[in-house]
């Protein structure tokens, strides 16, 4: 765990600024100025950065660029609608306590709608504290209304890239819109569609997912594969099982994409890391018809995609800053005998609930795994905001192995999907 710190923020960066010039002489240095952290000032990264992480640090494989931030800049990230919504909210809900479900206080059942953090406040000594921090982490999920976007999921070694493939993800939530709530007649979370363009060989497999808004239900999830013209559901424990081989898990997205009532939530610290962002501040949402905006996003380039660069061949070498963020540290474990996965530690910033790092142990309580999860912002010309997943650094410490997910150059932002998108019928007609 990593140690628990008092600094505040913003003196956090002038702690840093300040170990920076003792430790590199970089004279004329300010607290303004970007920095890297390497093998020659490693020490740096101590407390923040996970231990395993830290030494690829040491050893010369991982270097990271670090950008100071302004902290009332970077909480404008998201919208003052989204920090009115939450500060409204104080009071309205609570947590079911036997399935860690969010509670209508007035009703005593899931809510229909919210929009904006349930549990603005929240004190870490209340024994919900990692429930209730989880639940703000799916509301920011949700502020984006419908996303969607084209990207490569690449397996990379020692001697570089190995496979590659290619696919879409579409998702739509029904809850924590910021378009406001829309019909919702199979009582839904949240749904997902997602198609492999390539390689040829598997061009066409695709796969839905409903979530049911309810604490008991699990996803529903099916398979459609061309070659037998016949979809298959399967359990939502799949999402722990390696995507087609590689070291990167469907449960990657966001760091954690099931339902909050899938796992059992544990607080267990709190400190600072260095967080993985594409940019500190929002990008432009350019709207492109009345329901649609889209948003340019520069690549992040891999060091084996790179000739001269240094480091593990899955160090992300170009657009990617690291901001300082104070982060919760979260347990997460799932009772599903099924799920692959043991306990997972999670570092989830405190005012944007992003989660950043992630270290994933097996079920024999065996570390193994780590994903990086990386974000950008998004605001439209009406301010409205969103915060999306855009790239997953997944790496098998056991067999030295990575996975790296997203990497997409567009992304778009959907306020209202044809009615029959997310539907099984789709499902099976989109390779026709």
């Amino acid at each position: 765990m990593m140690k628990i710190t008092k600094c505040a923020l913003s003196v956090w960066v002038s702690c840093v600024v300040a170990g920076t010039l003792l430790f590199s002489g970089a004279a004329g240095a300010d607290e303004s100025k970007p920095w890297v952290l390497d093998s020659n000032n490693w020490q740096l990264g101590k407390d923040l950065l996970p231990e395993v992480i830290l030494n690829r640090v040491k050893s010369g494989d991982y270097s990271y660029k670090v950008v100071p931030v302004d902290p009332e800049k970077f909480h404008q990230n998201y919208s003052k609608k989204f920090w009115d919504a939450s500060e409204a909210n104080a009071g309205k809900y609570d947590i079911e306590t036997k399935y860690c479900g969010l509670k209508d206080v007035k009703t005593g059942k899931m809510p229909d709608f919210y929009f904006g953090y349930p549990f603005p406040k929240i004190d870490p000594k209340d024994p919900n504290a990692a429930c209730k921090m989880a639940w703000n982490f799916s509301a920011a999920n949700q502020m984006g209304n419908g996303q969607g976007a084209t990207f490569t999921i690449n397996g990379v070694d020692s001697s570089g890239e190995f496979k590659r493939l290619k696919l879409f993800l579409h998702t739509n939530s029904f809850l924590g819109r910021s378009a406001g709530p829309i019909p919702n007649p199979e009582n839904l979370r949240d749904t997902t569609m997602t198609d492999l363009l390539e390689p040829q060989d598997v061009d066409g497999a695709a796969g839905l997912t409903k979530r049911p808004n309810d604490w008991t239900s699990q996803d529903q999830i099916w398979f459609y594969l061309p070659a037998t013209r016949r979809v298959r559901r399967v359990n939502s424990a799949t999402r722990s099982d390696p995507v087609a081989g590689l070291d990167i898990f469907g449960d990657d997205v966001n760091c954690y994409s099931g339902k909050v009532e899938y796992y059992k939530w544990k607080l267990v610290g709190e400190g600072n890391v260095l967080a993985a962002v594409l940019s500190p501040y929002p990008l432009v949402q350019k709207q492109v018809n009345p329901t649609r905006w889209e948003v340019d996003i520069p690549y992040f380039k891999a060091a084996y995609e790179t000739p001269g660069a240094k480091g593990a061949p899955w160090l992300i070498v170009d657009n990617l800053q690291m901001v300082p963020r104070p982060v919760w540290i979260i347990e997460g474990e799932s009772e599903d005998p099924y799920y692959n996965f043991g306990k997972v530690v999670m570092y989830m910033d405190k005012e944007m609930y992003r989660i950043w790092w992630k270290m994933v142990h097996n079920r024999a309580g065996e570390y193994f795994y780590n994903a990086m999860c990386a974000y950008h912002w998004s605001k439209n010309a009406a301010g409205d905001t969103a915060v999306t997943p855009n790239m997953v650094v997944g790496v098998n410490d056991k067999t030295n192995r990575s996975g790296i997910g997203g990497r997409y150059s567009s992304q778009f932002i959907e306020t209202k999907f044809d009615d029959d998108y997310f539907t099984l019928h789709h499902l099976t007609h989109m390779s026709d």
